[in-house]
């Protein structure tokens, strides 16, 4: 198994969010809405498929229609960009600024807890991958991520009968393993305008920036208690320091 993995250069980062985007555009027909018994209704109206009808999208009322918007992208956030501000005035003012997805685990915590044995690594890649086709949404597999890399197209998820087909399964970044088999970058590295992101094997990374760190500041840690285990992820950093 060749272990793939994201390098990741704080200094570059300018939340931009474009590697948030891609992610969501590119995986859109993964996203856990649209497999509800395999589609949803207002997918079989054509809406989704005909341009012209966005421009009835609007309430009668002229204001924009929201709650109709959000039928048409994905809600599950794969990669997340998050922010920490610090300081009060020039020049210690500044941001750090961090990129995550799913950090592919050499001993991924949400393999372990999953009740249905529905969450793998890759056996070539060391991608960890989820078959959410049995998934009874337990959400253990997001409870112990250190990194919320588990997903769910709604965050009340616990909250609908286990019945109820609407309720969601977990989703989760698969390194874009479609892309990477076909000799492409993953969505969210094609689409870093500044470079910040770079995915290849581990080692790969490892030898190309030999300087690189494996956490930075606002990185959380790869323990697990409950498991007693260090989850090992697959991601180095170029760390962005605090001014002085």
């Amino acid at each position: 198994m060749s272990q793939w993995g994201f390098y990741y250069d704080q200094t570059r980062c300018t939340n931009c969010k474009a590697c948030m985007f891609a992610c969501k555009s590119w995986n859109d027909d993964k996203r856990g809405d649209i497999n509800i018994n395999g589609s949803l209704s207002w997918i079989n109206s054509g809406k989704y498929e005909n341009p012209a009808e966005y421009e009835n999208l609007p309430g009668s009322d002229g204001t924009q229609n929201y709650a109709e918007y959000r039928k048409y992208y994905m809600k599950e956030d794969w990669r997340r960009v998050t922010t920490i501000e610090y300081g009060t005035e020039p020049p210690t003012v500044d941001v750090l600024n961090l990129s995550l997805g799913c950090n592919h685990c050499d001993k991924p915590a949400c393999v372990q807890v999953c009740p249905m044995q529905i969450i793998s690594k890759d056996a070539e890649y060391g991608v960890v991958l989820v078959d959410n086709t049995n998934c009874i949404s337990c959400g253990k597999c997001k409870d112990s991520c250190p990194w919320d890399s588990p997903q769910f197209y709604d965050p009340a998820f616990r909250s609908y009968g286990t019945d109820d087909p609407r309720r969601p399964k977990m989703t989760k970044c698969t390194l874009c393993l479609d892309r990477i088999k076909e000799g492409l970058k993953p969505a969210c590295v094609a689409a870093c305008n500044s470079r910040a992101l770079e995915a290849d094997t581990i080692d790969t990374l490892k030898k190309k920036y030999p300087g690189a760190v494996p956490s930075v500041e606002n990185f959380p840690s790869d323990s697990v208690a409950s498991l007693g285990i260090n989850t090992k992820p697959n991601i180095i950093f170029k760390p962005r320091t605090r001014r002085a």
